[in-house]
């Protein structure tokens, strides 16, 4: 029984590490192709302020 356990979570971390991989390499490809500010900048363009402190332009 404890053996099929080890064995399940080798297999597990495995594919944990595979699937981390995976996703290194897809940022990595993401980065080099200069996609990477833009992105940020749409995600800025996207972001509204919940907070009043965040918004400098009005005074109290």
């Amino acid at each position: 029984m404890t053996d099929k356990t080890i064995e399940e979570s080798e297999e597990l971390s495995q594919t944990e590490r595979e699937r981390e991989a995976f996703y290194r390499a897809c940022i990595a490809e993401f980065q080099q192709l200069g996609y990477q500010e833009q992105y940020l900048a749409s995600l800025k363009d996207k972001c509204v302020p919940t907070d009043d402190t965040l918004t400098p332009n009005e005074e109290s």
